[in-house]
């Protein structure tokens, strides 16, 4: 089991704002290419979004589906990156004085890396969601300053 934590400058609702949207997974999910599809259900448990990993040279199709969702606490996620795998992602987030603590676990379940022992995988996952953790602040950050922007302009303009 890979287990990374972040500490984020923003609300949980703010961090739960970037974990709702779909089409961001891209912009902070490693290795996520794009959103080919969302459920018209989405964010609802059970739901899915259909996304492709990989590069232009060889792309992947796959989902993620909610398992469990308690906005803005705690978000389960079944991951599919077949034929490779299929592994559970929990995201839980706690406020802070200055924000909140985000908190990511990934158990890979299914398939061929499950098979290969943790003492290979966690490190690999750890690094991975390390740096999706860093991306996925940057992103909650450019969305609270684009809202504070926003905003900004919408006051002077009254």
């Amino acid at each position: 089991m890979s287990h990374n934590v972040i500490r984020i400058t923003a609300s949980p609702d703010a961090v739960f704002d970037v974990l709702d949207d779909p089409y961001a997974y891209p912009r902070w999910v490693l290795g996520t290419r794009r959103i080919r599809a969302v459920d018209p259900e989405w964010p609802a448990e059970g739901s899915r979004f259909h996304h492709a990993v990989g590069n232009a040279a060889a792309e992947l199709h796959d989902s993620s589906k909610i398992l469990e969702r308690s906005r803005p606490e705690h978000l389960a996620l079944e991951v599919r990156f077949r034929p490779t795998g299929i592994a559970h992602v929990t995201i839980d987030v706690r406020p802070t004085e200055d924000g909140s603590e985000l908190t990511i676990e990934e158990h890979p379940q299914r398939g061929p890396f499950a098979k290969v022992p943790r003492a290979v995988t966690d490190p690999m996952l750890w690094a991975r969601n390390a740096i999706s953790l860093q991306r996925l602040r940057h992103e909650i950050e450019q969305v609270e300053l684009a809202k504070f922007t926003h905003g900004q302009q919408n006051v002077e303009s009254d």
